[in-house]
């Protein structure tokens, strides 16, 4: 028989023995067995109408969101010496959803269809309904733009906007030098509390027959809270024909906003 001394010696070692596997065990059950739902798991769950996506998550599935925004027009505007402004106006069907910067190419071709070169880029696709895509300088040479094609060039990567969509206003837009070397200008106004950085400002300018003529871009460096900005946009030739309307557009980045 055992002593008493080998029975207590063996209590102490099974009672070491399973105070080491409730130490060991009970984490290693928690991280296989009982993990908390993320959004990063690869698994269905929580409220997720996909896999990591939907419900909760900032992640948009597929099956939610219209695949790519929709181009509305595309066209390439002279400014001199073969030198043209590309723009593209385009539309977020998602208005819920944005998308951090995504490849985009403008693709431009003469009479003959012939391409005359191409300009690639990035841009985010904002929570709002329309905006334009706008590319500075393109050179055609000798050689005169017919037809410009738009499209975004990777799969948009969609995630839910968490934040407030900025409310900014153009106002005062006047008109000047129409004959000559056009001018409008405006004033941008800030009515929300937070200041933005970087806000990209595009002005287009419409004919009689509602068809964009021209086009113009400028960049507010930093618009401070319930503050306002001047806008101005020139071209140094008269536009091709009578000025209907004039449509000026501010567009922010998703990370434009400053603390």
């Amino acid at each position: 028989m055992a002593s008493w001394a080998a029975k207590r010696q063996l209590l102490y070692s099974s009672i070491i023995i399973i105070a080491l596997l409730l130490i060991i065990g009970t984490p290693s059950y928690f991280y296989f067995f009982n993990k908390t739902a993320t959004c990063f798991d690869n698994k269905q769950n929580q409220d997720e109408t996909g896999v990591d996506c939907g419900g909760g998550c900032e992640k948009a599935c597929k099956i939610d969101v219209v695949a790519l925004p929709v181009t509305i027009w595309s066209r390439a505007f002279p400014v001199t010496n073969g030198i043209y402004n590309l723009a593209a106006y385009v539309q977020n069907p998602n208005v819920e959803y944005v998308a951090g910067p995504t490849q985009y190419i403008f693709r431009v071709y003469d009479r003959e269809n012939v391409l005359i070169g191409v300009r690639e880029g990035t841009a985010d696709i904002p929570p709002t309904k329309t905006f334009p895509i706008f590319e500075q300088g393109f050179s055609a040479d000798q050689r005169i733009p017919v037809t410009t094609f738009f499209e975004f060039t990777r799969d948009v990567q969609w995630k839910k906007y968490q934040g407030s969509k900025a409310e900014l206003e153009v106002t005062d837009i006047k008109t000047s030098n129409l004959d000559t070397a056009p001018r409008i200008d405006a004033v941008l106004v800030n009515k929300t509390i937070n200041r933005y950085a970087h806000v990209e400002v595009v002005a287009l300018v419409y004919d009689e027959k509602g068809n964009a003529m021209a086009a113009s871009r400028t960049f507010i460096d930093d618009l401070q809270s319930t503050a306002s900005a001047p806008l101005f946009f020139t071209w140094p030739k008269p536009f091709p024909s009578t000025v209907s309307k004039v449509e000026i557009i501010p567009k922010l980045s998703i990370d434009s906003t400053l603390k």
